[in-house]
């Protein structure tokens, strides 16, 4: 039979075909087919071509035998019985004859697709790839009946579509689904119907199929809703990366760490193949990357957070590969690391912000996880790291400011931060990828030497750290190391050192590196150029430190040098024998001799280098002794008898009428006596270990050395000024060539007076004769520093100028002062006592010392070093503070309230004790913040040994105490025992204090109580400790409560106290902080108040760009479930505590503008000010707007409430202060310029009068941009209040009073007394009708009907015939101009704001 149905359809006699068909059972049709399909008895697609043909879609019979067979072709095609070719050919036949099945037919087989995968039944062969076809032949069809239904094509479509994607789909179907899809005829709701039932299933998939699954649902965005789609993978994978991330941090069994670990990196490996699907579906389809980068901005706004997370970090990298998107991501990923780190900062301010935005995610942690990730085979997102990571450092490294910056001051803040972020990046990047070393390594050594004006310390650092992670793996890039020495010479010569100590290990590996860099040294000794010359020396200085002889003595300083690690490393390793060492070290003494006969800066440089060379290399020691004693014998006079012992003549080099110094000879000096130092305490610990040889005994050398400083001693207290020829008659001044010469040798003379004060003290110990030569010494100093003070002063006298304070840096070392100040203060050694008691009792030695302290302090803290020895190294100088800090309050303490305290000499010690100690605790909080606790316990008095043990909130709890106490005393004294600048330093060290306790602590709360209380009943002359305790009181309270109710009072204060702007109110003399008085109130007081209302108005419209941002993104969002209601009510609180904080700061500028200001700098903020507060106020209007707009919100009565105390309590009192600076101002600019007229005679008065009368206009027109910008500001607020009106039906303007034109103002009373000049002749009709013209008062807000009314009855009051004169110029247009310019030509132009008004 189906022989002869085969012929038949061949022979194309399709009548005899039917009847054939017809003769024959569906169950016979059925089991032919099976026979030739699963049996191979034949082609089963030709026997179902001749079917199809025999079974025509017009006649019922055929039609049913035409469905049985689909439905039996479509079983055998589910279960993938058939082999591929055939099963494909069949599926092509079926395709073809779809569309000649009727409605009820295609309605039955779609719904036997449905119900396969209701039931799991389908095997998702070869048979899905009809459904499609079914369904748009479904589409098309104009009606279908089935199952009693009677529908649209479309309809009936979308009815299968939602029955399918309702089901619960099995997870071995998903993947073949999701593929059927993509051929679906469908509408865009339709499609993101299905789009979220294909995004439900990531849940039920395995690791394995997660990115051939995305990979058909990006395919399947093609047809639209792109942004869904991305959305839903990177949601997922972020949710995936959240379940793994705790539990590798659970303590469990090794196999459940390791199934876990296995895991881990499944989902890794995953996601990068997902990245990789995306960026390459980017690259084929632009819009889905146009799509992402919407994402992104959007999340910008709102979370930056959620564009951090690990998954999507990766994937932005990974497209910025693509050319198109490269700069608009790197531009995003830059500012959401700045957005969130300036969050994160502001969230740790403001208690209030931190309140209603919770913290975002840690962005550190983020990005290096992700630089971990990618370790897991992400190479395409490897590049997008390292263009990041020097994107940040190029964007946010230090700036340099007139060609200047300070590298080593501490710096905070975002910027620094991120980058920070950017050098972390990069240095875990070139850990953990060989692919992109050498790439960072180059583009590092290409800032390094192209940024030659731009800082590049961040860039040295990471540099270093990078030489000492892999060593090895640079020397493999020793061509770029050449080629970077060839630049050596023409950097900086601070950026070639940090260069140098950066590559310092590699020059143990490496005997051709070292080579060369000796070589490009060399040269650079012999070049012409100052700063090549320095950095030879400091090449090979730092040379010598590192190439160590073996043999001496281990340096305990060696240990705590920055690279002292890769010292020890090639110690182990032996790399250089010792005497290779040595003669290296040798090689390059010779070569610093040469610095000797170089400028003063080259020797100056050598000096200060050698010292630290001898403390790490100490074989060197003779060789050492031996360049300073050739080079001191040039200067030193070695006849006994001969007075000064020093020629100070060849110190000093005479080109033309300039004379400059040339030998450092003071720092010649301090080196022989540092290294004569050192020298003897080797010696000694030689001696200690037992070791016993020709070394330890003293070199000729050194025996010479010690004997000349000797001698200069005893010399240098017998010589006398005169023999220095610098006596009081002596000429000090600056303009001609001998007073230079004169300074210059002073300078030379007092350095050397510190070099031996030092070196007696350190040599003679406690000894009587020593502390003798030492007073004898200072008072030599003391005579020539006094001399040179009163002769600089005078000079400066004669000039007309002042005198400048700073004085030269001076050579004691750290070291030193903090031992002779432990020996004055707290030695207690009752041999030493005797000797120590002269030094005690000379109050200017005492001060004297404490003045250089600070200079060392005060260096510490902007530098992060100090001059002199180890004044570089941070373990020591920590040291060196914290006892110097313990010795100031232990001193301070002690001589409190002793009754010679009352001196004013001892007072101005107690205050250098005090000043000095903020300075130190400044600099631990800043540069030691881990140590602080190391610190404060060091500061522990005798009495509080117990409190030791504390932690470090108590310990800080209990010096704040301590301090809080002395304050007190201070001032509860008597007004002539009052010392408030004792109370200022104290309060600076409490304010410095209580910002390391944590916010939330009961000792923060103490403290700010205390403040508070302070201020609250004090009354305070002193107006910087007013301002002091202000500004502490507002930054405490910002931390852990709301502001605004504070500042409010405070400007409550500051009116009471200046009076009003309208002379008849009387205000009551009643403030709530005693520290605000007629005195304090403006500017002490003000100006710190109105910098916090400039911080909380910052504040403010943060947050409303936050909740307008998260509310667009909520009404984006389709996810319309229960949470909508939550965030509802949360925006709603969000809104309430807005309206709340700006209708409190309303209150507080209400009596700021009322208040007398002094006109000026305090006018123009509070203006500025002003200005913000409306476009604050008119953000938040913009806001509910949007709301409106998009339909999400509604108006809330706090914020009705606002706009009305806007219109009551803040526009028209704006408008009275505007009138009120503006009459102050005329009347200011008045007298300037009266005053040059009544004394002509006087010609400095002349000039001092036109100097107000220029200042009193520089005033004017600052206000000529501030008030308009202030009117600007209010008309913008009440536009968009219209605006708002109409669209919330609420009349939003009823309590607002409409501006007044402000293009002009017409003074009356000028044009009178003007007028009545040029009319005393003649008072005719011409000076009627101007004294007539009523006054045109465009400034003035409060324009009321009665003033209308009152100019309608002068009116009306005038005689008929200036009426009708006056009638006819107003409806005259063509005089009506000439009017205008007339009085305009007659009048000052007070404001350009505001529309024109014409009468």
């Amino acid at each position: 039979m189906d022989k002869k149905i085969l012929q038949l359809a061949e022979e194309n006699d399709i009548s005899s075909l039917i009847k054939t068909l017809n003769a024959v059972e569906e169950e016979e049709v059925t089991k032919m087919i099976a026979n030739k399909a699963l049996r191979g008895k034949g082609d089963p697609v030709a026997f179902v071509r001749a079917i199809l043909i025999g079974s025509p879609p017009d006649d019922t019979t055929c039609i049913s035998r035409r469905l049985k067979v689909y439905k039996f072709c479509i079983n055998m095609l589910q279960k993938n019985e058939m082999n591929n070719k055939q099963a494909s050919d069949l599926v092509g036949l079926l395709m073809l004859e779809a569309g000649s099945l009727p409605g009820p037919s295609i309605g039955e087989l779609t719904f036997m697709y449905v119900d396969a995968v209701k039931n799991g039944s389908t095997q998702c062969g070869k048979a899905l790839e009809l459904f499609p076809i079914l369904l748009s032949v479904m589409a098309v069809q104009e009606n279908i009946s089935y199952g009693g239904s009677h529908l649209s094509g479309a309809e009936y479509k979308s009815h299968t579509l939602n029955t399918l994607c309702s089901c619960k789909w099995d997870a071995k179907h998903v993947i073949h689904l999701a593929a059927m899809f993509r051929d679906v005829p469908l509408t865009s709701d339709e499609l993101k119907f299905v789009i979220e039932k294909v995004l439900r299933q990531f849940k039920e998939l395995d690791l394995q199929d997660l990115p051939a699954f995305v990979y058909q649902i990006l395919l399947l965005s093609s047809k639209g809703h792109k942004r869904k789609v991305l959305e839903g993978i990177i949601s997922h994978f972020v949710e995936m990366d959240k379940i793994h991330k705790p539990s590798q941090q659970q303590e469990c069994s090794e196999d459940l760490l390791d199934d876990e670990q296995s895991n881990v990196e499944t989902l890794r490996h995953t996601e990068g193949t997902v990245i990789l699907h995306i960026s390459f579906a980017v690259m084929q389809d632009q819009e889905l990357g146009k799509e992402y980068v919407k994402i992104l901005k959007g999340n910008q706004q709102n979370s930056a957070g959620k564009i951090m997370v690990p998954f999507n970090f990766a994937l932005a990298l990974s497209l910025s590969r693509i050319h198109r998107f490269e700069d608009q991501l790197f531009d995003i990923l830059k500012s959401t690391v700045q957005r969130s780190l300036k969050d994160a900062e502001r969230q740790s301010q403001s208690f209030w912000v931190r309140e209603l935005v919770p913290e975002s995610c840690d962005i550190r942690s983020c990005v290096l996880e992700t630089v971990q990730n990618s370790k897991y085979g992400w190479d395409h997102v490897v590049q997008g790291l390292v263009q990041l990571g020097f994107l940040l450092m190029d964007t946010f490294g230090p700036k340099s400011a007139f060609g200047k910056v300070d590298v080593t001051t501490p710096q905070g803040g975002p910027n620094h931060e991120s980058c920070k972020l950017g050098a972390e990046i990069l240095l875990n990047t070139f850990k953990a990828h060989e692919m992109v070393r050498s790439e960072i390594l180059e583009q590092i050594i290409n800032r390094v030497i192209t940024k030659a004006t731009s800082p590049v310390s961040h860039f040295l650092r990471l540099l270093g750290d990078t030489v000492y992670a892999a060593p090895q793996l640079i020397l493999e890039s020793t061509t770029k190391m050449h080629g970077m020495f060839d630049y050596l010479s023409y950097l900086s010569p601070m950026s070639a050192e940090g260069l140098l100590t950066a590559i310092q290990p590699l020059l143990k590996l490496s005997v051709s590196l070292r080579d060369s860099l000796i070589l490009v040294l060399r040269k650079s000794m012999f070049s012409r150029q100052l700063d090549a010359r320095k950095i030879g020396v400091s090449g090979f200085l730092m040379m010598l430190k590192h190439f160590r002889v073996i043999g001496g003595l281990p340096s305990s300083q060696a240990s705590q040098a920055a690279i002292s690690s890769s010292q020890v490393q090639v110690d182990i390793h032996a790399r250089y024998n010792p005497s290779s060492n040595e003669a290296l070290c040798l090689e390059i003494l010779g070569n610093l001799r040469r610095c000797l006969t170089q400028q003063a800066d080259v020797r100056l440089l050598l000096y200060q280098g050698l010292f630290d060379v001898l403390c790490r290399n100490t074989q060197l020691q003779t060789a050492i002794l031996e360049i300073l004693l050739a080079q001191l014998k040039k200067y030193y006079e070695s006849g006994e008898n001969i007075n000064p012992p020093l020629k100070l003549e060849p110190c000093i080099q005479a080109q033309g009428d300039q004379v400059y110094l040339c030998e450092p000879l003071a720092h010649l000096l301090c080196c022989v006596h540092l290294c004569l130092d050192k020298v003897k305490d080797i010696q000694v610990k030689q001696r200690e270990n037992g070791v016993d040889d020709d070394d330890n005994e003293p070199s000729s050398a050194q025996t010479e050395l010690e004997d000349m400083m000797e001698s200069l001693i005893e010399r240098m207290i017998e010589s006398e000024m005169e023999d220095f020829e610098l006596d009081k008659s002596a000429d000090f001044s600056v303009a001609n060539s001998v007073g230079v010469k004169n300074n210059i040798f002073a300078i030379l003379v007092l350095s050397a007076y510190e070099v031996l004060m030092e070196f007696t003290f350190t040599v003679r110990q406690y000894n009587e004769s020593g502390c003798q030569q030492v007073l004898r010494l200072f008072e030599n100093y003391h005579k020539l520093s006094g001399v040179l003070k009163e002769k600089v002063a005078a000079a400066a006298g004669k000039r007309g100028g002042k005198a400048s304070t700073k004085a030269p840096h001076s050579l004691l070392s750290i070291s030193f002062v903090t031992a002779i100040l432990q020996a004055l203060i707290s030695d207690k050694v009752p041999s030493h006592q005797s000797s120590l008691e002269p030094l005690r009792h000379n109050v200017d030695f005492i001060k004297y010392l404490l003045s250089v302290a600070q200079q060392k302090i005060t260096q510490v803290q902007e530098k992060g070093e100090c001059d002199g020895a180890e004044g570089q190294n941070k373990t020591k100088l920590f040291k060196y503070l914290s006892t110097i800090g313990s010795l100031l309050l232990t001193y301070y303490s002690r001589n409190q309230k002793k009754e010679d305290a009352k001196g004013s000499r001892t007072k101005q010690i107690l205050t250098q004790c005090l000043e000095g100690l903020v300075s130190i605790v400044n600099i631990i909080t800043s540069r030691y913040p881990e140590n602080i606790c190391q610190f404060l316990k060091e500061q522990n008095d005798e009495e509080a040994e117990e409190d030791i043990e504390k932690p470090k909130e108590d310990l800080i709890s209990h010096h704040i105490t301590k301090f809080q106490k002395l304050v007190i005393n201070i001032l509860t004294a008597d007004e002539d025992d009052q010392n408030l600048k004792e109370a200022s330093c104290l309060l600076n060290m409490i304010s410095i204090l209580v910002c390391q306790l944590p916010a939330n602590s009961p000792s923060y709360e103490q403290v700010h109580h205390w403040v508070h209380k302070l201020c609250t009943e004090q009354t305070i002359d002193d107006l910087s400790i007013c301002k002091l305790l202000l500004s502490t009181l507002l930054s405490m309270t910002q931390k852990i409560r709301s502001t605004p109710s504070l500042l409010r009072d405070l400007c409550q204060d500051i009116h009471s106290q200046l009076g009003d702007i309208d002379k008849e109110i009387v205000l009551e003399d009643k403030t709530h902080f005693a520290l605000v008085t007629n005195r304090s109130a403006a500017p002490t007081v003000l100006l710190p108040v109105l910098h916090h209302i400039d911080q909380e108005l910052d504040n403010t419209e943060w947050v409303i760009s936050h909740v307008k941002a998260d509310t667009l993104a909520a009404s984006d969002s389709n996810s319309r479930s229960g949470d909508e209601h939550v965030n509802l009510t949360q925006r709603e609180d969000y809104e309430k505590s807005i309206c709340t904080r700006l209708g409190i700061l309303i209150t507080a500028f209400h009596e700021l503008v009322q208040s007398t200001i002094p006109i000026g700098n305090c006018t123009d903020i509070l203006l500025k000010l002003a200005t913000r507060l409306y476009g604050t106020v008119t953000s938040l209007v913009k806001y509910y707007l949007t709301m409106y707009a998009q339909r999400c919100g509604h108006l809330s009565a706090r914020f009705e409430k606002l706009v009305k105390l806007s219109g009551t309590h803040l526009t028209q009192y704006c408008y009275a202060l505007i009138n009120y600076i503006q009459a102050s101002e005329s009347e200011q600019l008045q007298q300037a310029a009266d005053k040059p007229k009544k004394k002509k005679d006087n010609k400095k008065k002349d000039k001092k009068g036109s100097a107000t009368f220029n200042a009193a206009k520089s005033n004017v027109m600052k206000q000529t941009r501030t008030i308009p910008n202030l009117i600007f500001a209010i008309e913008q607020y009440e536009r968009y209040l219209i605006q708002l009106s109409k669209k919330s039906k609420v009349d939003l303007m009823e309590h607002m009073k409409l501006s007044t034109s402000r293009d002009f103002r017409i003074n009356v009373a000028v044009l009178e007394n003007m007028d009545g000049d040029s009319s005393e002749d003649s008072q005719g009709s011409e000076e009627d009708e101007v004294n007539e013209i009523p006054e045109v008062r465009a400034d003035s807000h409060n324009e009321t009907g009665s003033e209308n009314s009152d100019d309608e009855d002068r009116e009306n009051q005038m005689p008929p015939n200036k009426k009708a004169r006056m009638d006819e110029q107003e409806k005259t247009a063509e005089d009506a101009p000439k009017m205008k310019e007339n009085l305009l030509s007659r009048s000052r132009l007070s404001t350009k704001a505001g529309k024109t008004q014409e009468k």
